[in-house]
């Protein structure tokens, strides 16, 4: 039990604590209110290519908000992001991918403009930005974008010696993604196995810096993207990443973008010479079929 002088220093410091958050708001505490906060509604984001930089298909799905000192959080697009009302203030806004398709993987992606904007801390006015931009080039960082292959005019994948399927190129509208071609797979109890790689294009990749392969596809049969590794004592076929089905219920597949992380890869093979993008897929001679669609094939990096 509790002695008399204990029991009154705990009601005198309950007494002390109740003193100060009513002096803290100057009013019953139950009354206190911090504020409405301060809003921004920050649109999806718009990604602005030129010829050199192929397709402005993105796949930009959050918007990571810094202020000058903190990460504020992150946010599916389109956001409303609640701030504390007050002063003005500048924010950033990254815009963040699944690298690889993984939901663990979220990032900011580091190729893509980011957006300076300041607001004036009050609530009572609307805050509405348009988000988006280009691929980084601001004196400091400049992206360099490799187009591999968007099957607006070619086909460089080629198939393989043990390979009974082939990389194709189509028109049809339909079944192009954007522009005037796509490239696509067909796999049935005929063409089984597709081993293939883009024909002597011989990427010279950096191995001391992000670098991502980015590409559009759909599928309702899983198939693997890697590089062919020239040179060094590491070459030869590397599979880097496996791809589901892009199907619903329904039954329609889905075109989606991919942004491929090749620098763990790469930074593991400083003696290589060059690499070619490879494809692999396959199915069994029972009858089953499978579709490949791809397009807008483009490594991005940072130039020297």
């Amino acid at each position: 039990m509790l002695r008399g002088t204990q029991t009154q220093r705990l009601f005198s410091a309950a007494a002390v604590l109740s003193l100060v958050a009513a002096g803290m708001c100057g009013c019953d505490v139950s009354r206190w209110d911090p504020g409405a906060p301060e809003v921004i509604e920050v649109s999806s984001y718009e990604l602005v290519t030129d010829a050199t930089q192929g397709s402005a298909s993105h796949r930009v799905e959050e918007v990571w908000v810094y202020s000058t000192t903190d990460v504020l959080g992150v946010y599916p697009l389109p956001a409303k992001v609640a701030l504390s009302s007050g002063s003005p203030q500048t924010l950033v806004l990254v815009p963040g991918i699944r690298a690889n398709g993984v939901a663990a993987s979220r990032r900011p992606y580091p190729f893509y403009e980011v957006n300076e904007v300041t607001v004036d801390g009050d609530p009572s006015t609307a805050e509405v930005h348009d988000f988006g931009g280009g691929y980084v080039d601001n004196g400091v960082l400049t992206t360099k974008v490799i187009l591999a292959e968007d099957f607006e005019s070619a086909n460089r994948f080629v198939a393989g010696s043990n390979s009974n399927a082939e990389v194709i190129r189509i028109t049809q509208p339909d079944q192009v993604f954007e522009g005037g071609g796509s490239g696509y797979i067909r796999l049935d109890s005929t063409q089984t196995q597709l081993s293939a790689a883009t024909n002597e294009q011989l990427y010279n990749l950096p191995r001391d810096r992000p670098v991502y392969l980015e590409f559009n596809y759909k599928c309702d049969v899983s198939f693997l993207v890697g590089l062919d590794v020239l040179g060094g004592s590491q070459a030869g076929r590397l599979v880097i990443l496996g791809l589901n089905p892009t199907c619903e219920a329904d039954g329609e597949c889905l075109w989606k973008k991919m942004y491929l992380d090749l620098f763990p890869v790469l930074s593991s093979m400083p003696d290589a010479q060059a690499f070619e993008i490879s494809l692999n897929a396959s199915i069994l001679a029972d009858g089953s079929e499978g579709n490949i669609w791809i397009d807008n094939f483009k490594f991005v990096h940072f130039a020297d």
